[in-house]
């Protein structure tokens, strides 16, 4: 497909790399964009921005399977910096956020790249602050030796850049390495990328541990699709690894998956332990079993080696009694629910320093209680003991959760909290 692209758009999408990061997700010395450490009684907004929905990075034209949406329509020029499912904190104060899939599925998704965009925020605060973002750089992924076992949409070129419709990333961690490890949807699959976005292993599956000898697979997955040792799917349809910890020492991976397995009407969702260095499950898995009102979750974090933080939701949009919150969790014995309480709600969060500016009409959820109301909501990064940051996805163009007739930006806020976490 991509055959046509001239040398010199190649060259951008490779050199475009985040260079010189170290795995940083818990900088405590990176106050810089937050006016004080006052203390809070309440969860409290006190730092907003945004990427404008319409922004777009080079590559080629792209969106012509999807119809558009909130008046915006293909093609798009270039690739749209979108879908944010994962993000990371950079020793410098930038993120690296990477998009998911694209346009929503398999189909639709053969002319979005897959990227992990670094950006840098000028966070709005109390007394500073545009509230813009930059877009700096981006790692482009793509598998030039090989390793994926199945036909992708540019497998007969030299770069075979990977695209929505070949995986749906959905969560990150960045390895003592500087290597991304990438949960993926579809297979469900580990992914493991260089530092500058070359896949470095075959895709890895899910073994079901309680039946070790049989793979957990999607209806989406491509080798069940190839007709390729066939495994009747018990991952539900989009319900792969939408969260993955890992261990502050680097040593452990815990991919979590989005919704219960097939036919499990308990509520509980897999936790499993997976080992870097040997690149193998362990065998050791946990639940975390959703509340009544919610439907999936959007991120896990671990702040220390048992105690976390989980997105939890439902599915509804545009609606100010929706279900998003940050659950605060803590592992029990292998094989049994982890603890968990809730942490904040993200419908209602203090602002008293408005930080979200002047609304539109119709906007909602910006006033002097803050919400946070997108349908996914899919990034959770620990700042320090009492500073978190979230990020939307915004499911470029077809979400529309802080206007009901306009299409979602990206949007980054922080939230202190009144409670230290450590």
């Amino acid at each position: 497909m991509y055959k046509t692209m001239n040398k010199k758009t190649l060259l951008a999408l490779f050199c475009c790399t985040a260079l010189s990061l170290t795995g940083c997700n818990d900088d405590n010395n990176n106050q810089d964009q937050n006016t004080s450490t006052d203390p809070v009684t309440e969860p409290t907004l006190v730092s907003f921005a945004k990427l404008p929905v319409a922004t777009y990075a080079a590559g080629p034209d792209s969106g012509l399977a999807v119809s558009g949406a909130n008046g915006i329509y293909p093609p798009f020029k270039g690739q749209p910096v979108q879908g944010f499912s994962a993000a990371l904190k950079n020793a410098d104060g930038s993120y690296m956020a990477m998009a998911d899939n694209g346009f929503g599925t398999q189909e639709n998704s053969a002319d979005f790249l897959l990227r992990i965009y670094k950006l840098k925020a000028d966070f709005k605060t109390k007394s500073k602050g545009t509230g813009q973002v930059q877009v700096q750089s981006f790692i482009q992924l793509r598998d030039p030796n090989k390793l994926v076992p199945f036909e992708i949409v540019n497998g007969n070129t030299a770069e075979r850049l990977l695209t929505g419709a070949d995986f749906d990333p959905e969560s990150m961690q960045r390895a003592p390495d500087g290597s991304y490890w990438i949960g993926e949807e579809f297979g469900p699959y580990l992914l493991h990328f260089s530092a500058d976005g070359v896949l470095l292993d075959a895709p890895i599956g899910l073994p079901n541990p309680m039946n070790p000898t049989q793979e957990l697979r999607s209806p989406q997955n491509q080798l069940n699709k190839a007709k390729i040792n066939y495994v009747e799917p018990l991952v539900g349809r989009s319900s792969g690894f939408e969260g993955m910890a890992i261990s502050p020492d680097g040593k452990y991976l815990y991919p979590l998956l989005e919704k219960p397995l097939v036919n499990d009407a308990t509520g509980r969702l897999l936790i499993s332990q997976f080992d870097i260095q040997k690149k193998a499950y362990t065998g050791l898995y946990y639940w975390f079993v959703l509340d009544s009102k919610a439907t999936n979750i959007g991120d896990f974090q671990l702040f220390n080696d048992k105690e976390g933080i989980i997105i939890e939701r439902d599915v509804s949009q545009n609606n100010l009694g929706g279900y998003k919150k940050l659950i605060r969790i803590k592992f029990n014995e292998p094989k049994q629910a982890v603890a968990r309480e809730d942490l904040v709600d993200l419908m209602k969060i203090a602002n008293p320093n408005g930080l979200y500016g002047t609304a539109r009409t119709g906007d909602i959820g910006t006033g002097t209680v803050f919400a946070f109301p997108f349908e996914t909501i899919e990034d959770v990064i620990i700042e320090n003991a009492t500073t978190l940051t979230v990020l939307n996805d915004n499911n470029f163009p077809g979400s529309s959760g802080r206007n009901a007739k306009l299409a979602d930006d990206n949007e980054i806020i922080q939230i202190r909290l009144p409670k230290a976490l450590f």
